[in-house]
């Protein structure tokens, strides 16, 4: 297990390589720059005024220069200093993780406190009436985009009702109405997801071994099938996971939540390369190390894969 460990972080050395060059590469092939950026809106400043800011920042340098010399400071642990802000990436980007890492566990635990039950109770009243109208319901939720849910979220909880502020990240009321966003869609897929596997899971011989010795129909659903289904949740789970903690760029833009989505988005819209390339790096952590997790629980809840991996 620890040489798979091991095997999996030495995987992403590459792979930070090549999607940072990527992004990199794509950066500079975008019009303009952090400097027409900066001053775009300054009015009446001379091209040897932008001149002598490129070559502060190194932006007049070939692209293989710049990409070694920031390659170089991030293997030293430094992450360079934002164009924009002139403060610390490295500091600036860790800043923004506690609000977007919050808005991640509201909304996962949301959506499974919504999706694992309706997602059960579908498959129970299979080609009922309660079945139709979850998977109605789950539907509209799959076919309404994100953006679309926050405005009617705030049309009606903020402006009418005036139970929420529009935006914001101060106090508990701030995070309900993104939280609501984010867990509306993730809730409906999860939630036709999990229908589908208890459904499988249901027609097993073990599910009927346990009803016809008398085994209780919600020690049935709770302690077998809900256990055999864990495998598909946490894979969905896990996609989820690490979207969210890459930062949900519309919802948090839309909200001014003040997290890594936003930031990014900021300075995707400024240029501002450093801080681009620490979420690119970010968004690849993030990536490989859920993946891995996810193959470990994976390892301890299904035995076959032990016994695979021991064989």
């Amino acid at each position: 297990m620890k040489k798979y460990i091991g095997k999996r972080l030495f995987q992403l050395i590459p792979i930070i390589l090549g999607i940072t060059l990527l992004s990199f590469t794509l950066m500079q092939t975008a019009a303009g720059d952090a400097v027409d950026a900066l001053y775009d809106n300054s009015g009446g400043v001379s091209e040897a005024v932008k001149a002598e800011k490129r070559e502060e920042l190194g932006l007049d340098k070939p692209f293989l220069i710049q990409y070694t010399t920031w390659l170089g400071g991030v293997v030293t642990g430094d992450m360079g200093v934002s164009y924009i802000s002139n403060k610390p990436v490295f500091d600036t980007f860790v800043s923004k993780l506690p609000a977007t890492i919050f808005l991640t566990l509201t909304s996962i635990l949301l959506t499974v406190l919504i999706s694992i039950p309706f997602g059960i109770l579908a498959a129970v009243r299979h080609n009922r009436f309660t079945d139709y109208l979850i998977r109605f319901f789950s539907f509209i939720g799959n076919s309404l985009p994100g953006f679309f849910v926050s405005l009617l979220l705030i049309y009606f909880f903020a402006l009418k009702l005036k139970l929420f502020p529009v935006m914001g990240s101060g106090g508990w009321k701030s995070i309900v109405l993104p939280t609501l966003t984010l867990a509306f869609a993730m809730a409906s897929k999860y939630t036709r997801q999990v229908r589908t596997t208890v459904l499988e899971e249901l027609d097993k011989d073990y599910v009927l071994g346990a009803r016809a010795r008398g085994v209780k129909e919600p020690v049935v659903l709770y302690a077998s099938v809900l256990k055999s289904s864990m495998l598909t949740i946490i894979t969905l789970l896990a996609l989820s996971i690490g979207s969210l903690l890459g930062g949900t760029a519309i919802v948090e833009s839309i909200f001014m939540w003040d997290g890594v989505g936003k930031l990014a988005v900021d300075s995707i819209m400024m240029r501002d390369y450093p801080m681009i390339q620490a979420y690119v790096i970010w968004m690849a952590l993030i990536y490989v190390l859920v993946n891995l997790i996810t193959d470990l629980m994976y390892h301890y809840l299904d035995p076959r894969i032990r016994l695979e991996q021991e064989a």
